[in-house]
């Protein structure tokens, strides 16, 4: 099977380890990440036949430190759920070993494309 782009799109993932490079700003973020369980990079989400990938765009990679490429096989995926948001809803797409969160317009789209896509990398399509 290649690995065809089916969707890509700006969003903010929820990265859980992500810090600020900016001194001045820690008790903050500090506030914000106990709030949500850790930072909002702003980058691009990229669904393919075989994986969903987050990478941050330039300012967010510049800004903050962290595990910030976030890279899902779809043969792991257990669930996805659109979540609630201010402005966007949050696609939350599950693993055994963790949820990416993103944030974007067009959620449901997504989250439906995200499902289809799953069900063709197991076979199931």
């Amino acid at each position: 099977m290649s690995d065809r782009i089916l969707v890509s799109k700006i969003a903010n993932a929820l990265v859980e380890d992500a810090e600020a490079r900016v001194s001045g700003v820690g008790l903050a973020l500090s506030g914000f990440r106990a709030l949500w369980g850790g930072l909002w990079v702003g980058g691009r989400v990229t669904l393919t036949e075989e994986t969903v990938e987050f990478s941050p765009n330039v300012v967010n990679r510049a800004a903050q430190s962290g595990t910030l490429d976030v890279s899902i096989s779809l043969k792991d995926v257990t669930g996805v759920e659109v979540l609630p948001g201010i402005l966007t809803r949050i696609v939350a797409i599950a693993t055994p070993a963790r949820v990416l969160k993103v944030r974007c317009w067009g959620a449901h789209r997504f989250a439906a494309r995200v499902i289809a896509a799953c069900a063709g990398a197991s076979g199931q399509a």
